[in-house]
């Protein structure tokens, strides 16, 4: 494998802004999807990735717990929670706790942690038992053991390549992105 295409393996789409889902090419990173867009996603490269609680995290903890687990049933290889950040670090811990009871293997959790208190949510995603965590690409990645996802990168080698550099495991940009060999 050259470098082009170990970079295709951590590089995915975020369809959060509502467009349709399509495939991101060979051995992609896979799509982040609302939803509602799990099923239509299956023609996409690597896992389909569901977020619950999205945008803001204000939904109650049953209602995210359920909509993880009906996720993961229609075919969610990754489900990732949005926390409400106002909350305090034990009613995060809990909301992070009843969704990874929804969530079992082989479907893995992703927490999102953004803000002043993205590392003590991500300490509480480690502690919950989280997968990983996925952060917004005009944040500051947080102090964690789990890897890191980052969501809205702009689709270009060098934006890819710096959040890769800053620490991110995998990258998703916001359109289209396809690494083509300078040679």
């Amino acid at each position: 494998m050259n470098d082009l295409e170990w970079l295709a393996t951590r590089v995915g789409i975020s369809l959060l802004g509502g467009q349709p889902p399509f495939d991101v090419g060979g051995g992609g990173a896979g799509a982040v999807v609302e939803p509602t867009h799990i099923t239509h996603a299956r023609n996409v490269s690597g896992p389909v990735i569901s977020v619950v609680g999205w945008p803001t995290g204000r939904h109650h903890s049953v209602i995210k717990a359920a909509e993880a687990r009906l996720a993961a049933e229609t075919g969610a290889g990754e489900v990732w929670l949005s926390v409400d950040g106002a909350l305090d670090a034990n009613a995060i811990l809990a909301d992070i706790v009843a969704v990874r009871q929804a969530v079992t293997a082989p479907t893995l959790l992703g927490v999102f942690v953004s803000g002043p208190g993205a590392s003590a949510t991500a300490a509480a995603a480690e502690h919950a038992g989280a997968d990983l965590v996925a952060v917004s690409a005009s944040g500051a990645l947080p102090e964690t053991a789990l890897p890191i996802s980052v969501v809205g990168v702009a689709p270009s080698l060098e934006a890819v390549i710096a959040a890769l550099d800053a620490g991110a495991s995998r990258v998703f940009t916001s359109g289209p992105f396809r690494a083509v060999s300078a040679g």
